[in-house]
């Protein structure tokens, strides 16, 4: 498989070493502003080169405006990619351009990234979900240029502190780097709108926390996770192998 990656940070790394450790190692390359520090991936001058690689799937992480900029344009030609920001799609338009771009075959994936259960909840009726409500808890360092800091002094907080309540679309879009959680349950549920989000920093977390409730007709469930940060205070350690996942997913023998 030929795999490119959009970004070469914290996320991408973590899934080119996974991937370098399999039985039959991928061919990879990445678009980067920064020379490729990964001996194993090729560094792409730009998306001519990038089309000359002829990936297989690209692999985004590089941030809402890298994934608006390239999804779509990678779908219409044909190239199915897997998206790490998923935020991105809580604007209108970002929304509009991805699923009106014409895929020929293609697919845009939509990683777990660090929920679970998302199985559950996208197979339940969507005319059935009465509620679903996400809250996102992380240290104040994980908060460290976003809107939170505006209102907040981050490294005086004595105990949790909400910083956000309203639509998952809001949250995405006032916090790029810390909601697209919330954006993937949206996706998977009742959408943006409908999906209620909370974001809090607390001094006395000891990782990233997701929590979400959901309610139905058909179902009531919940679920809850803390997991280690990645070298980015903001992002949970677990997106790296969610997106491992669905690229050994597309090949694999056995579907879980």
């Amino acid at each position: 498989m030929r795999i490119a990656f959009i970004g070469l940070g914290a996320i991408n790394r973590a899934v080119a070493a996974g991937l370098r450790g399999d039985p039959q190692p991928a061919t990879m390359a990445a678009l980067t502003r920064s020379r490729a520090s990964d001996p194993d991936v090729t560094a792409l001058a730009g998306v001519d080169a990038l089309r000359d690689f002829a990936p297989d799937l690209v692999v985004e992480a590089a941030g809402h405006a890298a994934a608006r900029s390239f999804g779509p344009a990678l779908l219409s030609e044909g190239v199915s990619v897997l998206l790490a920001s998923v935020g991105a799609l809580a604007d209108p338009a970002s929304e509009d351009a991805f699923r009106s771009a014409p895929n020929h075959g293609a697919q845009l994936l939509i990683p777990a990234g660090a929920l679970g259960g998302l199985d559950m909840v996208a197979a339940l009726p969507k005319p059935t979900l009465r509620e679903v409500r996400y809250t996102g808890t992380k240290p104040p360092k994980a908060w460290a240029g976003s809107a939170a800091a505006e209102g907040h002094d981050l490294s005086a907080l004595m105990g949790p502190v909400t910083l956000f309540e309203g639509s998952a679309r809001d949250a995405a879009l006032r916090f790029p780097k810390n909601a697209n959680v919330a954006a993937t349950l949206a996706l998977a549920g009742r959408g943006f709108d409908d999906t209620e989000a909370r974001l809090v920093a607390d001094p006395h977390a000891t990782g990233n926390s997701h929590a979400y409730r959901v309610a139905s007709d058909t179902a009531e469930m919940s679920f809850a996770v803390t997991a280690k940060p990645s070298e980015t205070p903001g992002t949970s350690a677990t997106t790296a192998f969610s997106l491992l996942r669905a690229i050994r997913n597309r090949s694999a023998a056995l579907v879980i």
